[in-house]
């Protein structure tokens, strides 16, 4: 009855907005809700009595959407899921979107999780003004700046109960990257009463923001700028990034409106906005390295202090001079890798496809890239193609390339693809049990006969390969299940390696030393690591392996504002895996078992470490699923929380 009141009274206003009656759209004195109700109305048409959530897209449509920004989500997850651990016990799920305001990650709790997807908070869910009228992720796209939608405030009638707190993220060159949104189906009527909730929303936000940055500019010179004496608040920073002439290039959302606003456009030398040079700045910061650097804004005399971090590149650049770009780059002392890494130099040169087996993050890559460094052909080109990451429908054309006119979009010239981009070096196909069946067939020939037909074309060219793939799947099972082709696989697997997870190896001591040590190098930070919290970290079963463990150590140096680093730096999801009890772990006791935990293992991985969704893309009862998560090791403390 409540509801049906609600609903009536909502649509009196909406005609009285359509009617432009002066004062109808006083909402909550909320002059932005006005507009967005206005344009909802008058530009978009939005139907206010649709009673439907909000159109999802399809499977291939999120897989494509994913794979652009794909290395932004891996570092977004860490905000969305330090959000959704702060308010998650208060009934509000989080959820982040792309800059179209479609979905790309969602979080909330098991108990409730029907009910928010089946009021459309799901991956896939467009919340664009466009879609849904007035709301908070599709009026922030459109505002460029958070807000609170609370209730009413909504346009369509479907959402006027739920609150919506929402925030931009900005990239480095001050586009949206994506919006973060925290929503309860239930709250209080008044508005104040999100006032915490909207708070953590911004906070978190402009957190992803500019670890973002950062990871976007690990090329340049980058400065983290605060009040001089004040200390460094990550979260209230100015970042900016300089080129190699001294030059401001790139600058986050906080330093465009607040510290860049009468400097004029960008690019912007460094000495026209501070009272150094750049010149001064740099040496400054080498004479004593991880220390603030003190520097006046020309326009205002503020004082300000600048902590300088060091571009990738140089330390990159410093291994290349020293030789160290092989397997010597590599933290290898596990006894089994040591092993493996002695045969590999001695067929680096054989000609032989290389297939390497491993978990996700375990470092299949690096070992590509040390392959190529130790072959004869480590001055000719390395090219890599995630065959996961890129829409079933561009990998053809990425892999092969095309002529002219092969198909809507294609460039004038055509474009050469990764196997002609590659010819003399490597070729590495990362996630191959992932490609596509057709282009299955079309590799094996490329392979067989050492040449490739372009999309469109009529002449085959000839191409000296050398290809090592990749993948985390059982591709023996693939080829049982006829998703895989077995002449295929003969043919890559000639020599085949499977690198240990970190959780496994007897060096993981020494891998955490050395990625710990270069993000300090990154962030430009001299700082320590205790014993005791190297050997609490050892103790989790890291399931995401180096890059998972690469992501924890690069949030805890962005976060940590001392010479020390401490438990209160690491991640929230690491920390309550660490305080938990460890599991009693049953260890798989025949292959029936062992191929249950794969398959387990690959479901998480493919769900995006959601359990139900996992259980049901195996056909296998929800609650068996997490008996089964709990007997082998994999429930919580063991994946990633979601």
């Amino acid at each position: 009855m409540r509801f049906r009141d609600e609903f009536s009274q909502h649509m009196r206003r909406v005609a009285a907005a359509s009617d432009a009656r002066a004062g109808a759209l006083a909402l909550a004195g909320e002059e932005r809700i006005a507009d967005s109700w206005r344009r909802s109305l008058e530009l978009y048409r939005v139907d206010p009595e649709v009673p439907a959530a909000p159109r999802i897209l399809s499977a291939a449509e999120v897989r494509e959407r994913l794979g652009r920004i794909e290395s932004f989500l891996q570092l977004a997850r860490l905000g969305v899921g330090k959000l959704h651990s702060q308010i998650k016990d208060a009934g509000y799920c989080v959820l982040m979107t792309d800059a179209d305001g479609s979905t790309v990650d969602f979080r909330g709790l098991p108990t409730i999780d029907h009910e928010f997807k089946s009021r459309g908070f799901r991956v896939g869910a467009c919340w664009s003004e466009q879609d849904e009228g007035t709301c908070g992720v599709g009026t922030t796209l459109v505002d460029r700046a958070p807000i609170l939608v609370h209730k009413g405030e909504h346009f369509r009638a479907y959402n006027i109960g739920i609150t919506c707190s929402a925030a931009p993220i900005f990239g480095p060159d001050n586009d949206i990257m994506g919006v973060l949104n925290a929503s309860a189906l239930a709250s209080p009527d008044d508005r104040r009463s999100q006032s915490v909730v909207f708070q953590l929303v911004a906070q978190n936000a402009r957190f992803i923001e500019n670890a973002w940055f950062i990871e976007a500019n690990r090329h340049r010179w980058t400065l983290q700028i605060g009040g001089a004496g004040r200390g460094l608040e990550p979260e209230r920073s100015y970042l900016l990034a300089l080129d190699e002439r001294g030059y401001v290039v790139q600058a986050n959302f906080l330093a465009h409106v607040e510290l860049l606003e009468h400097a004029g456009p960008l690019p912007r030398a460094f000495h026209e906005v501070f009272d150094l040079s750049a010149d001064e700045l740099l040496r400054a910061a080498h004479d004593r390295p991880g220390m603030p650097v003190a520097l006046r804004r020309l326009t205002t005399g503020q004082a300000l202090s600048a902590i300088v971090r060091v571009p990738e590149q140089r330390r990159v650049a410093r291994r290349l001079v020293q030789g160290r770009h092989d397997f010597s780059t590599l933290t290898a002392r596990d006894t089994r890798l040591v092993s493996d890494i002695q045969r590999l130099k001695r067929i680096v040169n054989s000609r032989l496809p290389i297939l390497l087996l491993g978990e996700t993050g375990s470092g299949k890559e690096a070992f590509a890239h040390a392959i190529h460094a130790q072959s004869e052909r480590r001055d000719k080109p390395f090219v890599a193609l995630n065959c996961a990451a890129i829409p079933e429908n561009l990998i053809e054309s990425e892999l092969f390339g095309y002529r002219e006119g092969a198909f809507t979009g294609a460039k004038a010239k055509g474009e050469a693809g990764k196997i002609q981009l590659s010819s003399g070096g490597t070729l590495f196909l990362d996630e191959i049990g992932d490609m596509p069946l057709p282009l299955q067939t079309r590799l094996l020939r490329v392979l067989a006969e050492g040449e490739v037909l372009r999309l469109g074309g009529t002449e085959p060219e000839k191409v000296d390969l050398n290809v090592i793939c990749a993948t985390h799947r059982d591709l023996e099972s693939l080829v049982a299940g006829g998703r895989f082709r077995e002449d295929l696989f003969y043919r890559l697997n000639a020599a085949t390696f499977t690198l240990p997870p970190l959780r496994a190896r007897s060096d993981r001591r020494d891998v955490l030393q050395q990625v710990f040590d270069e993000e300090c190098a990154a962030a430009g930070r001299d700082i320590e690591l205790p014993a005791e919290l190297a050997e609490e970290l050892m103790g989790y079963a890291w399931p995401g392996n180096i890059r998972q463990l690469r992501n924890t150590l690069r949030y805890a140096v962005a976060v940590c504002e001392s010479d020390t680093m401490s438990r209160e730096h690491l991640p929230d999801n690491i920390l309550r895996a660490l305080d938990e009890p460890p599991p009693a772990i049953a260890l798989p006791r025949s292959d029936a078992e062992a191929d249950e935990r794969r398959r387990i293992v690959e479901a998480m991985e493919a769900t995006g470490w959601r359990a139900t969704e996992a259980a049901a893309l195996i056909g296998m009862p929800r609650a068996t699923f997490y008996r089964r998560l709990s007997r082998y090791g994999l429930g919580r403390g063991r994946f990633p929380s979601r």
